[in-house]
């Protein structure tokens, strides 16, 4: 008996065998029974197409070669990664903004950027007012933005976990290294808003204040010359002095004046005192400079002498004296008055280009009867215009930018790696550690012998009486002596980008910060360091437990 449909009717035989699907293309195998009963759906829905066969399946979307799928899934994870990663980043700039550190950190930045120039006094020179300016204003600024930043990172991860809300994101399917990333990036963005408006605002005042500071036109040329610029330091090689600093000790072994010490560390003191020897200038003698140029413009330009000298005689003003400088044929030659102990600028402009060498001649002329003493590396130095100041701010802006970045990294790292408390205390001491910058870098850099010599007999001499000489240091005294260098040594290591930025310093200096400097900072402190960081802080979040009970 057939079977009736819905209305009680016999279907026709005929019908049915016309809506029966035929069996599916090669290309249709993938929709199976599924496909044809789309097709046979659609003809039923389409009477006009009845007498037209089934209708072939629409294709499908994941027919086609297997390498454009992967590109696909790729950019659909990518985007999915960025995604999350900017919903973190706004959810945790939610979360600063309603604490209210953002108003806070904006007064104290706006009062060092418009409150602090009005409170600083110079030596009433415009370049004094622009060194001042620039390292005080950009230095309380940078200073303000490290400590907040390390305080920030620290209370995304750390804080949160104490407030039982990181759990909350760490529950979604969200990576690790996401989440990271996210928190990094939203002190990345809040750094950057700032550091801009502080930026910008010192410009302006510092442009407001020598415009009313009532100087000379003058003299603001002269500022635009050696500090409102970007100037390359060109340095004379050192000379040889490994056969005078042999002689020396062979001449202090023969008199019996040679301390009793290892030769290692006597080396180093050695080669400074030769070295402080040539570098002297007697009264009525000269010494001379030779720098190599590297090649620039066909055009002529200033070519700028810096030098700072040291005398023999104490309290004396100043010393009449000779500067020659000599770049190929051409020759000038400038009556100077040396002022010990200041850095002293003499600008030579029209230098004809194209010489490989240029030779500076220093003439003591005898003033007081004193012999002036240089620096062997930065005594007196040539100096070039190399750019724009407009340029180098900018790039001294972008490198406080990185610094503030890698900090940035370390304070999400030390809230993850630990709890609020010692975290704030670790940035304490970074911070510390970065104030005495100066020290640990002059201690790393010393060889261990000299270290070792200098330090393990501290504090022997003390109980000795008369001409007696001090008893030798202790084996337990030199191993803590060696065990200190060696800290020095490995916190100089770890944290030498930070230890040996002199951003600030160059800037006001009108030295010249090169873009392939700034190009190894970003890769190095803006890309490698806090990735590092990341993938630690990640492996962490993923091992450590989040959710237990806080202890009563």
């Amino acid at each position: 008996m057939a079977r009736k449909n819905r209305r009680g009717q016999v279907p026709d035989p005929r019908d049915l065998r016309r809506r029966r699907p035929p069996a599916l293309a090669p290309d249709h195998q993938g929709h199976g029974a599924l496909g044809a009963l789309r097709a046979d759906a659609r003809t039923l829905a389409d009477p006009a197409r009845k007498n037209q066969g089934p209708l072939r399946p629409p294709p499908s979307p994941l027919q086609g070669l297997a390498a454009h799928r992967a590109p696909r899934r790729r950019e659909s994870r990518s985007a999915r990664a960025v995604s999350q990663i900017a919903a973190i980043a706004l959810l945790a700039l939610r979360h600063v903004f309603r604490s209210r550190v953002v108003l806070v950190l904006a007064a104290l930045l706006a009062a060092a950027a418009f409150l602090l120039p009005l409170g600083l006094r110079s030596d009433g020179t415009p370049e004094g007012l622009i060194r001042i300016h620039l390292v005080y204003v950009l230095g309380l600024a940078s200073f303000l933005l490290t400590l907040a930043t390390l305080w920030s990172g620290c209370a995304a991860i750390a804080q949160e976990a104490d407030e039982k809300t990181l759990q909350l994101l760490l529950v979604k399917p969200v990576s690790r290294l996401r989440i990271w990333l996210g928190k990094w990036l939203a002190l990345l963005l809040l750094n950057a808003g700032l550091l801009a408006l502080v930026g910008a605002a010192a410009a302006a005042t510092l442009h407001v204040q020598l415009r009313r500071g009532g100087f000379a036109p003058e003299a603001l040329a002269a500022a635009r010359q050696t500090t409102l610029a970007a100037l390359e330091t060109l340095r004379a090689p050192l000379p040889d002095v490994a056969a005078d600093v042999r002689a020396e000790i062979e001449r202090l072994r023969a008199a019996d004046r040679l301390p009793d010490a290892p030769e290692a560390a006597l080396l180093p003191s050695i080669r400074r005192t030769v070295l402080a020897r040539r570098y002297a200038v007697a009264p009525g003698a000269s010494r001379r400079w030779t720098f190599d140029l590297p090649a620039g413009p066909a055009a002529a330009g200033p070519l700028l002498v810096q030098f700072r000298c040291d005398s023999s005689v104490l309290g004396a003003a100043d010393f009449d004296s000779v500067l020659d400088l000599q770049v190929g044929e051409w020759r000038a030659t400038r009556s100077v008055r040396a002022m010990p102990g200041n850095p002293q600028t003499v600008v030579f402009p029209d230098v004809p280009a194209g010489a490989a060498q240029a030779a500076v001649e220093f003439r003591n002329r005898g003033t007081h009867g004193a012999t002036l003493f240089f620096d062997p590396a930065d005594g007196l130095v040539l100096r070039r215009p190399a750019g724009t100041f407009a340029g180098n701010y900018l790039r001294a802006l972008a490198q406080l930018y990185l610094r503030l970045a890698l900090f940035a990294a370390i304070g999400v790292a030390l809230g993850t790696l630990f709890s609020m408390p010692v975290a704030t205390f670790l940035t304490l001491v970074l911070i510390l550690v970065l104030q005495l910058s100066g020290f640990i870098s002059a201690a790393a850099q010393v060889d261990r012998a000299t270290f070792v010599a200098n330090v393990a007999p501290f504090g022997h001499g003390g109980h000795v009486h008369g001409d007696a000489a001090p008893p030798a240091p202790s084996q337990l005294a030199r191993a803590a002596a060696a065990g200190l260098f060696y800290a020095y040594r490995a916190t100089y290591l770890t944290l030498r980008p930070l230890l040996e930025d002199r951003t600030l310093d160059d800037l006001a200096t009108g030295t010249w910060l090169p873009p392939r400097a700034l190009a190894r900072n970003a890769v190095q402190q803006g890309l490698l360091l806090p990735l590092l960081l990341g993938l630690l802080s990640a492996a962490v979040l993923r091992t450590r437990e989040w959710a237990l009970p806080t202890p009563s």
